[in-house]
């Protein structure tokens, strides 16, 4: 399966993540199912706040676990909720 879509700021967050910070990631599935993304984000400590349409859902978690999300497999690309204009759920 090819490699998923990482916007720049997901490449840099995968290797500079920032301790105690979370963040909000756009993430379209593939052959992911949305049980199995509700499951990888649970694992990786994060949440699927809601589905976006268009097989894209919005999910947040540390960024000390962007790296470990972002090997998932079944994904078209992951980009911040930020590069695309998304916002994320209040606090």
């Amino acid at each position: 399966m090819a490699e998923p879509y990482l916007s720049h700021p997901v490449r840099r967050l995968r290797t500079d993540p920032t301790p105690d910070d979370s963040v909000s990631l756009v993430v379209e599935l593939d052959s992911l199912s949305p049980a199995s993304l509700e499951s990888h984000a649970d694992d990786c400590d994060g949440t699927v706040e809601r589905e976006l349409g268009f097989d894209a859902h919005l999910v947040t978690l540390p960024e000390l676990q962007v790296d470990t999300f972002c090997e998932v497999d079944g994904v078209v690309r992951i980009e911040t909720a930020d590069t695309i204009g998304i916002t994320p759920p209040p606090e």
